[in-house]
């Protein structure tokens, strides 16, 4: 493993901590972090999994992520752990882990626990989920964003170097945009999606957290690839980043903040410093991502979210919160008919936003439009969700890649954060230009 990577857990080990005292660290801190985490290993599970990868390292094994403490979303399976999606009296012990799991312990990560997370992940506000909530890493009143919520915490509060999440429609970038962090949702199918309790599987991706897109590429290159038993694996080939980035964007002609004018100001700013740095932008109408993203949780494919929790929701719904069951249920209102006709919509809409991004490198938009407190979210939990995913919702249904990246600190004290989004396949090509993008706003 480079030094430079996952600091400061690199710097932790360079100084003569070993695996495992940093181990059992992340796993005192994880213990603390309120809200955080659902489940965790056991301070022997973790002293056994340390003793293996230091013996590995000892033989010569080259372990990419050595040593590194790392978590998974509820909602992931993994041996021996209950999966409950966060909703209690879901799920069983899983009998195996997930591949994308399989191969970071392979790597030499460390398992501390999983996540925290909007019961089944339907939402992307990190409130709908039993108590004690998940709290914002840099402001408590905050939402943590969701539904990926305690997986983006847990790298905030450098708990972890690494976490896996799951993103449907944008719970791999809202959350890390609320804490100041890189989310990487990648093409789906580009990691494999076998262990996962499914929202919408066709197109449901396992995201990940980090500080920083190295660390985030550094995941990526252990845990990506195409799974021959996953039968939504992606195939399609991978554009190799080049040494010449077109610095050409298209951003929407329109936007809208929600009436947040420091979240406005904000990315007003952002795009200032990408220009000032030599990017240029072509204005394109962003509306037909828009009804793309609409269809998300507005459309017959909210139908899909039956197929692994509809009959445990129908049968216990006093088990399920009431924001998260309505929001299920209102996939039984279809028809068979109305799933075509939407795929066919959806179809019909991509070849425009194809069209729009040709000739450039890409979609730039602020992550999320702004953030709301938790009294907010709790008072409209159905709208303002909704307002969460409105430039997030288009790019799993047409098969993009998308990366969150901090922007400048906005004044008020949160964090902006803006996404690249860029066709099928770009997932190399857009961490490196991600990697360029970050250059400019790391503050020294």
């Amino acid at each position: 493993m480079k030094k430079h990577l996952f600091a400061p857990f690199s710097k932790r080990l360079k100084v003569g901590q070993t695996i495992a005292d940093m181990s059992l660290v992340a796993l005192r801190k994880a213990q603390d972090a309120q809200g955080c985490f659902v489940s965790l290993q056991t301070e022997d599970q973790i002293i056994q999994r340390c003793a293996q990868v230091e013996a590995q390292i000892a033989s010569g094994a080259d372990l990419p992520l050595a040593g590194i403490p790392f978590c998974v979303k509820d909602n992931i399976y993994v041996k021996g752990m209950v999966t409950s999606s966060n909703c209690p009296g879901f799920g069983d012990v899983a009998t195996y882990s997930a591949p994308a799991v399989v191969k970071a312990e392979e790597a030499g990560a460390i398992l501390i626990g999983k996540n925290t997370m909007d019961q089944f992940a339907t939402g992307l506000n990190g409130t709908r989920t039993p108590e004690p909530l998940c709290r914002n890493s840099i402001d408590p009143t905050m939402i943590p964003g969701g539904s990926s919520s305690g997986s983006a915490v847990a790298v905030a509060l450098d708990i972890c170097g690494f976490s896996l999440g799951s993103d449907t429609g944008g719970s791999g970038r809202v959350p890390a945009a609320a804490n100041g962090i890189v989310g990487f949702k990648p093409t789906p199918g580009s990691i494999s999606g076998r262990g996962l309790v499914y929202c919408n599987r066709s197109f449901d991706i396992i995201p990940i957290f980090a500080k920083t897109v190295e660390d985030a590429k550094a995941v990526f290159d252990v845990i990506g690839g195409a799974d021959s038993e996953d039968p939504y694996a992606y195939l399609g080939d991978q554009v190799e980043p080049t040494n010449e980035v077109d610095k050409t964007f298209v951003i929407p002609s329109k936007l809208d903040h929600f009436g947040d004018l420091v979240a406005e100001k904000a990315h007003q700013e952002n795009l200032a410093k990408l220009e000032k740095s030599g990017a240029s932008f072509k204005e394109i109408d962003f509306e037909p991502f828009a009804k793309i993203g609409q269809k998300v949780f507005g459309s017959a494919l909210v139908a899909e979210r039956l197929v692994d929790y509809g009959n445990f929701i129908e049968g216990n719904p006093e088990k399920v919160l009431e924001p998260v069951a309505k929001a299920i249920n209102n996939g039984r209102t279809y028809s068979a008919r109305d799933l075509y006709e939407t795929l066919h919509e959806i179809a019909e809409l991509k070849i425009e936003c194809m069209k729009q991004l040709e000739g450039t490198s890409g979609l730039i938009l602020p992550t999320i439009p702004r953030l709301y407190k938790i009294k907010e979210m709790l008072a409209n939990p159905m709208e303002l969700n909704n307002v969460m995913g409105t430039y997030t919702y288009f790019a799993n249904p047409i098969g993009f890649s998308a990366i969150a990246i901090p922007g400048i600190q906005r004044s008020d004290g949160l964090p902006s954060s803006i996404c690249l989004a860029a066709p099928a396949g770009t997932d190399l090509k857009n961490l490196a230009i991600a990697k360029l993008i970050e250059s400019i706003f790391i503050v020294d």
